[in-house]
């Protein structure tokens, strides 16, 4: 599990600059609720970003809708995590301010040492968006994450996550 946490830090500190609402649920979730997004690059960006947030928020209703039911998340390590395990974390910030606000302590301290390259393609009512992040002073090796999308009923949605180590 703590693969998984440290997947989702790097997640949530690759795509956010902003500071951490901690225990206020995220409002864009809502927006799913008004009718169908663009289907554009920037539209999955956000989605994918308002991922990030929402977990660290506690957001667990912004979650279960973005994430399909079929969800899985490979890591490095292969550990394999569902769609019900990640709602479990959220769940746990959720009801905890002491989690929320240590998730938003690792992943300002992970944001500070890290940097990034992130990519994205769409391919019909498919999108992949990866990322490569190394250590600022390059004591670890690079990890390379990639988060696949499906745009289905007028919303992108998560299907599928693969993090793995990068090579030199």
């Amino acid at each position: 599990m703590m693969q998984s946490l440290c997947s989702r830090l790097m997640r949530l500190a690759i795509l956010t600059s902003l500071p951490l609402g901690i225990g206020t649920p995220l409002t864009v979730h809502a927006q799913a609720a008004q009718g169908p997004e663009p289907h554009t690059e920037a539209a999955v960006i956000a989605d994918d970003d308002g991922w990030s947030k929402a977990e660290a928020d506690g957001d667990v209703a912004y979650v279960d809708h973005l994430l399909m039911p079929e969800y899985r998340s490979v890591n490095a390590d292969g550990s394999v995590h569902t769609k019900d395990a990640i709602l479990g974390g959220v769940r746990k910030v959720a009801s905890s301010p002491e989690a929320a606000a240590a998730r938003a302590a690792a992943t300002a301290k992970w944001r500070a040492s890290h940097r990034h390259v992130t990519t994205s393609v769409i391919s019909g009512d498919m999108a992949i968006l990866t990322f490569l992040v190394a250590d600022v002073d390059g004591p670890s090796k690079p990890v390379s994450s990639c988060d696949i999308f499906v745009y289905q009923d007028g919303h992108w949605r998560a299907i599928y996550s693969q993090h793995s180590e990068a090579g030199q």
